[in-house]
């Protein structure tokens, strides 16, 4: 009803340009960042108050490096939204062939499932100025998996971690395992808070302290919407097609978004399949320490890609 009672009470903000989420509004802790190799922190979930039913944002994400250039960028995967997606007709393409090559090179369209919430420093001693903060977190499955066994547990109530005034504290602990950051460590503890504003964090579900919390959260939310999935314009696609024209071997399995696209020339495939092998072996790691992907689980290199496992 809300909703529909703001359609005949527009407001100038109301339609005001969306703020983009910045750097600076990053909740990015690794191992490296922690104390003696051990990050640890508390941190409250916190609801997007713009759409609280997208408090979690979910979707596949692909990192695309072209091997000529070197340039690469994140990919959002069209099956996040149902969608067939050529990335992943190239990964089971190349996972399925005799080649070993070209099973090797199926690693270049993998996909992984990424995770953003907003999250509220409650104590960090690793940054001490992130206190008291609003920050979007990404996280990786076994954080959200954390979440969902709160919400739908085995035994138990459920509990919601969002709840504004009874949400769990999140232990955040992050281990080096293997050379990957590690979230085995991290749970929700027993402690339950509300949200904290100008140090109190024992608010009610009073009219006046709920009109506080809103305006709270309008002023000071970074905006969630910044990593919801995004519909691929003709930059991505051109960027899709150069990757995959520049990457498979001979063009056997060549498959673009958009016919009418212009491919590279084939001397310069066959250049860049030349260099792609010799660093096939770098490729696994190299996707594992990039910025983007530092805050994830990076152990968890199943990509549930079952929806396409008959292609």
């Amino acid at each position: 009803m809300e909703n529909l009672n703001d359609l005949f009470n527009l407001q100038v903000e109301d339609l005001a340009e969306q703020k983009v989420a910045k750097s600076d509004d990053l909740f990015k802790p690794t191992a490296e960042k922690g104390k003696e190799g051990v990050y640890s922190a508390l941190v409250k979930f916190i609801p997007w108050h713009e759409n609280p039913k997208k408090s979690v944002m979910s979707k596949w994400s692909c990192w695309l490096e072209d091997p000529l250039t070197n340039k690469g960028r994140y990919i959002d995967c069209p099956s996040t939204v149902g969608k067939k997606s050529v990335l992943q007709d190239m990964y089971w393409k190349l996972k399925k062939s005799n080649s070993v090559a070209e099973q090797k090179i199926a690693q270049v369209f993998s996909r992984r499932r990424v995770f953003a919430s907003i999250v509220q420093i409650i104590s960090d001693k690793n940054a001490p100025e992130n206190e008291g903060k609003l920050m979007i977190w990404k996280y990786g499955v076994k954080v959200h998996n954390k979440i969902q066994e709160q919400m739908q547990p085995e035994y138990g109530q459920p509990h919601i971690p969002y709840d504004l005034f009874d949400g769990k504290l999140f232990h955040l602990k992050i281990t080096k395992v293997s050379g990957f950051n590690n979230y085995d460590n991290s749970k929700f503890l027993d402690e339950r808070k509300s949200i904290m504003i100008d140090g109190k964090d024992n608010w009610s579900k009073t009219p006046e302290d709920m009109e506080v919390i809103i305006s709270y959260l309008k002023e000071n939310s970074p905006n969630l919407s910044s990593y919801d999935y995004r519909e691929w314009d003709a930059d991505t696609i051109g960027h899709v097609n150069t990757v995959i024209s520049n990457t498979v071997p001979n063009g056997q399995i060549v498959s673009t978004v958009d016919s009418n696209a212009k491919a590279p020339s084939p001397m310069d495939s066959i250049a860049g399949k030349t260099k792609l092998k010799a660093e096939l072996k770098t490729t696994e790691a190299k996707t594992s320490t990039l910025d983007d992907f530092s805050d994830l689980e990076d152990l968890d290199s199943n990509f549930d890609d079952d929806l396409y496992a008959g292609l």
